[in-house]
């Protein structure tokens, strides 16, 4: 028993140890290392949504269209790891590419109904604007 209280005790002080030692803060970043993250961002945004504008807009391209939805959506997704981010613009950026991924799914005959993919396709053209507008700035 006194070796079970000895083996309790040692990792009560160890996890003591190492909660006095953790950092407390989240990093931070300089206003030029924000400004790059999210310049990076935007370059790889307009690039993303330009290549799903066009692919998505040619009549009989579905194949084509469902490449650049998914390669749009894994641009967004990379470009939103930056933690230099500002977490709204991440979840922004997040939340288009979801909605990029869900077209592509979406887009597979039988799956929804015209109805439900036209409100995900006004939900995903609405986070596109918000993106739009923030990387005008």
């Amino acid at each position: 028993m006194q070796a079970f209280t000895l083996i309790i005790s040692l990792a009560a002080l160890t996890l003591g140890i190492v909660a006095v030692n953790r950092p407390n803060s989240s990093p931070t970043y300089t206003e030029a290392q924000r400004a790059a993250a999210q310049s990076m961002l935007c370059e790889r945004y307009r690039l993303a949504a330009e290549s799903v504008k066009i692919e998505t807009q040619t009549p009989d391209n579905a194949a084509l269209a469902r490449i650049a939805l998914t390669n749009g959506a894994i641009m967004l997704e990379t470009a939103s790891a930056d933690p230099a981010l500002d977490a709204s613009v991440r979840e922004a950026v997040r939340e288009l590419a979801v909605g990029y991924q869900d077209l592509t799914a979406m887009g597979t005959a039988g799956i929804v109904n015209e109805s439900q993919f036209e409100d995900r396709m006004d939900a995903v053209n609405d986070k596109n604007r918000v993106l739009k507008e923030l990387c005008r700035r």
